[in-house]
């Protein structure tokens, strides 16, 4: 082999011939500057990282966040927010940014008929109340009504003190309350004998008396239908 034409490890050059009378091994580079940067190319080894770090995620399943749970994570947004499916105490469930529910800009499904806009001072709606137990308690049908009947709707108990009605609408005037333990399920007849019970108690009289004006028109129809 020519040691004439041996070229540089490190750069590919040519390496200059050995001063006469040196001994020694042939160099493997064509100065100093080259052995510095091969010595530390062999010293430093890249430390590798994981392209994605689940068990980092600070926002998993199963967080609640207010009124919002944490179902799955999805796929980002458009913009590469990160997203997911919560589950709101409404029974809804819906896609958001994971960034605002964690700050508090969003902390609820948006649904305006379960949650009026505060900007607008909207009101739960009397179907939006009822829409409301629905979705916490499950459909009237699942339920027995006191008679011994399957129920079909659920009633309201005319007991809560923050009662509402609607102004205007197909549902004008119709008392209702915006929590859902002020209802139960009741067949049609009995719902209508409830409500009937409570229009001939004096205004602002006490539910018992309501209560025990409806016991005794369903022991009057009972004894009828004997």
């Amino acid at each position: 082999m020519n040691i004439d034409n041996r070229t540089c490890q490190h750069c590919g050059g040519p390496i200059p011939p050995k001063p006469a009378g040196k001994r020694g091994p042939a160099p493997r580079y064509c100065g100093k500057i080259c052995q510095g940067k091969a010595k530390h190319q062999r010293a430093y080894v890249p430390t590798p990282r994981a392209a994605t770090m689940p068990s980092r995620q600070k926002h998993k399943p199963g967080n609640v966040y207010g009124s919002l749970t944490l179902v799955e994570r999805i796929e980002s947004s458009a913009s590469g927010d990160p997203r997911a499916l919560f589950r709101c105490e409404c029974g809804n469930v819906k896609a958001l940014q994971i960034n605002n529910v964690a700050n508090g800009i969003t902390t609820n499904c948006a649904d305006r008929a379960n949650h009026p806009d505060s900007r607008r001072r909207e009101l739960l709606t009397y179907d939006g109340a009822h829409n409301r137990v629905k979705a916490q308690r499950g459909s009237a049908s699942l339920y027995t009504c006191r008679c011994g009947n399957q129920a079909e709707d659920w009633a309201y108990s005319h007991a809560d003190y923050d009662e509402r009605a609607m102004i205007k609408g197909r549902e004008a005037r119709k008392p209702y309350s915006t929590n859902p333990d002020h209802y139960s399920p009741m067949c049609r007849p009995c719902h209508k004998r409830f409500d009937n019970a409570h229009r001939r108690v004096p205004e602002g009289g006490p539910s018992l008396a309501h209560v025990a004006l409806f016991m005794a028109t369903r022991d009057q129809v009972e004894g009828v239908a004997a």
